[in-house]
């Protein structure tokens, strides 16, 4: 078997896994569905990933360098800080259209060193992108000038995160797009300005 057929066999898998997982769970799903829903054997799949846990981390490997060239290509427009951030809530909606918080319900219950190395990337990846944006609206005015950048930061990717725990944010409280647009509200009127929040919901009602 060429190396070719092998990568492409690779990445079937590694693709319809990433959505069976975002769209189903992390535990919902098994190999063996995995499996049946690409026609091949569960030993293929063992010949490509040793274990479920390695095929999750890799799956998460996999939505990280979407998500992170998603955020990092938002925010390198030129564009002005709010304006900027507000793209960047956007873009990232579109590349998760379903709703995935189950999924990520399941993985820190049931796969805890795996979330675990999911809160470290965010922290090494995404902090200092956020803090670039805050700094960027502050020299604007469009973000409080008294504002502590790395606690704002780090609040801000940490509170993302929590926004997906079922236990906070049950779905019969509270949809998918309800409680991101609350979340982007709430970020967004805790640091801005009065001109920043102008500009915020201009931005917002053009959207409508």
């Amino acid at each position: 078997m060429s190396l070719k057929i092998v990568k492409d066999m690779e990445t079937q898998i590694l693709d319809k896994a990433t959505e069976m997982f975002m769209a189903q769970g992390f535990k919902t799903v098994t190999m063996d569905d995995i499996a049946n829903d690409l026609s091949i054997s569960k030993k293929t799949i063992y010949q490509h990933f040793a274990s479920k846990p390695d095929l999750i981390e890799k799956c998460l490997a996999h939505i990280n360098s979407i998500f992170l060239k998603q955020l990092e290509e938002s925010l390198s427009k030129n564009e002005e800080a709010i304006p900027e951030m507000f793209r960047a809530y956007t873009d990232i909606n579109k590349i998760f259209v379903i709703d995935c918080s189950s999924s990520f319900y399941q993985l820190s219950k049931y796969y805890p060193k795996i979330a675990q190395k999911q809160k470290a990337f965010h922290q090494k990846k995404y902090v200092k992108l956020i803090e670039k944006n805050l700094k960027k609206g502050i020299k604007e005015g469009v973000y409080r000038s008294d504002l502590d950048v790395e606690f704002v930061a780090r609040f801000y990717i940490a509170s993302y995160t929590t926004i997906e725990d079922l236990d906070f944010f049950p779905k019969n409280m509270y949809t998918h797009l309800e409680v991101h647009a609350m979340h982007s509200e709430y970020h967004f009127r805790s640091i801005a300005t009065e001109k920043g929040l102008k500009k915020y919901y201009e931005l917002l009602h053009k959207r409508q």
